[in-house]
């Protein structure tokens, strides 16, 4: 069952993803696609376990595509919680553990990219749920 399982489940088309296993990263990175088909929104977990340096700084965000080429904005997601799109200023950088929980809509392919920050930082975090 998925990290949003209700006793619907088995109603629905849903699939888990990992768009970023819990690992540490200390620079900002570009995780590979996952191609999701026609799904229309993923229920995802960025979840940062650990955070260290002087004054680090960590925003995730959810790209989507197309043709898994050509990549764009779905979501910006950090400590106090999510923007869709890129228009919006983004939320607030992670600078501490935390988790936060966001419903974001999906595209055929989906991808998270770190944004991280400070001097000498290094985060421990994931990003996944179920994608519907």
């Amino acid at each position: 069952m998925g990290v949003f399982s209700s006793g619907l489940d088995r109603y629905l088309n849903r699939d888990d993803i990992t768009l970023k296993q819990s690992s540490a990263e200390t620079a900002s990175a570009t995780g590979s696609g996952v191609e999701l088909g026609d799904k229309a929104s993923m229920a995802l977990i960025v979840d940062v376990t650990a955070a260290t340096g002087t004054s680090p700084t960590l925003l995730v965000t959810v790209e989507g595509s197309n043709d898994g080429s050509v990549w764009y904005t779905l979501a910006k997601i950090g400590a106090n919680g999510v923007v869709y799109g890129d228009v919006a200023a983004a939320p607030s950088n992670f600078t501490t553990a935390a988790t936060v929980r966001a419903v974001v809509p999906a595209a055929r392919f989906v991808r998270s990219k770190s944004t991280i920050g400070g001097t000498t930082p290094s985060f421990t975090y994931s990003v996944a749920g179920s994608a519907a």
